[in-house]
């Protein structure tokens, strides 16, 4: 027996190599392909067409509490608007706050007292002379007091009172002193806007008035206090009937309309006087007078104001219209009618420490036609002079 040679030994040896090689290419690609897919569920498990999971809501905020930082505005204003203390509001109030400053520096002490001063020169017609006019030449004196309750309410007095000379066809040259109607008044200032506000008033006036047209016999001075108060009321333009005729119950309602600002004042109004005759001497016959009960005056009017150096110094212009129908009339002597009337005005108000104040003004009184600006033949003017301390 032969023995193989170790050539052959070795090319054996190559040709199991070579077998056992080509048996691993062949196998394994078999057992890749071969065996099962993965299961359904596993983490290995990846579909490339699937569309991805959402994802999960986020829990819900808390409910936004009033001021929050970002909460409310207008959407003009973006997203994040701010509110409450900060941005557009912030600044309306700081403008309101700046606004509030002047004002409380500008307003008055709640109460005051003073003194309103018209002295008048010129002549008035009386009723019972058809001649001539009669000559006057008065002063009419109304301390007041005023006191303002609160922002809205105020309350006030006024006790008017008059002396000077009447000369007429039928009264000798006379010197006399009366006493005008008590008032009570109570005021209200409703605001309407920042700027804008709607005062309302009521005034009663008492008939304290001394005077009578037709006074009795043993009353000889009661006729010209009568003409003096009618003077005293020629020389206030018409402004004001209730306290200047006796022997009335006066009951005067106002409304009105102002605009201030820290240096223009705008105001207007309307007011009503209704003069309820409550006592007095009558005349004989129709020929000898006629008593008008009641009688009533209407007056509106308008003011305008400037304030310089802080309201130290105030110029403006008031003018009214005032419409009356007299107390008294004889025959075709009447002298009720409508009456305008400006007053050129300056104003002035100092304030002396936090909590007092010297006020005072100047004004004109020049009725422009009517029954005391000339249309019958008499006219008379004013000069006014006003003084008060508020505290």
């Amino acid at each position: 027996m032969l023995r193989p040679t170790p050539f052959s030994c070795s090319k054996r040896k190559l040709a199991v190599h070579l077998s056992a090689f080509t048996l691993a290419l062949v196998a394994v690609p078999a057992l890749a392909f071969g065996q099962a897919p993965p299961k359904t569920g596993t983490d290995m498990e990846l579909d490339p067409d699937s569309k991805p999971p959402p994802p999960a809501e986020p829990p819900p905020l808390p409910p936004a509490q009033e001021g929050d930082w970002g909460v409310g505005g207008a959407d003009e204003e973006g997203k994040f608007a701010p509110s409450g203390k900060t941005g557009a509001k912030k600044r309306e109030e700081d403008e309101k706050a700046e606004e509030a400053k002047v004002e409380d520096y500008r307003a008055l002490p709640p109460r005051e007292v003073g003194v309103d001063l018209v002295i008048g020169f010129g002549e008035i017609r009386d009723v019972l002379s058809d001649t001539d006019p009669t000559d006057v030449t008065v002063a009419s004196f109304v301390p007041y007091f005023f006191w303002r309750l609160n922002e809205t309410w105020a309350i006030g007095a006024r006790v008017p009172f008059a002396t000077g000379s009447i000369d007429g066809p039928i009264e000798n040259p006379v010197d006399s002193f009366a006493l005008g109607n008590i008032e009570a008044s109570v005021h209200a200032r409703f605001k309407l806007k920042r700027r804008m506000t709607l005062p309302v008033s009521l005034a009663i006036t008492v008939p304290t008035a001394q005077g009578d047209m037709f006074p009795e016999q043993d009353a000889a001075g009661a006729r010209p206090q009568a003409l003096l108060n009618q003077a005293v009321a020629g020389a206030r333009g018409w402004e004001e009937q209730a306290p200047y005729t006796p022997n009335r119950l006066g009951a005067s309602p106002s409304v009105g309309f102002a605009y201030d600002t820290r240096l223009l004042h705008v105001a207007a109004s309307t007011k009503f006087e209704l003069l309820i005759k409550t006592g007095g001497g009558t005349p004989e016959s129709e020929a000898t007078g006629t008593l008008h009960a009641p009688a009533y005056n209407w007056v509106t009017g308008a003011s305008f104001f400037y304030d310089f150096l802080d309201g130290m110094i105030s110029p403006g212009l008031r003018a009214w219209l005032a419409v009356s129908q007299q107390p008294v009339t004889k025959g075709t002597s009447d002298y009720s009618g409508a009456q305008f009337v400006i007053e050129p005005d300056v104003n002035s108000t100092i304030p002396v420490g936090k909590s007092l104040a010297v006020r005072a003004g100047l004004g004109f009184i020049v009725p422009l036609g009517g029954p005391i600006g000339g249309s019958n033949s008499a006219t008379i003017t004013g000069f006014r002079l006003r003084a008060g301390l508020a505290f």
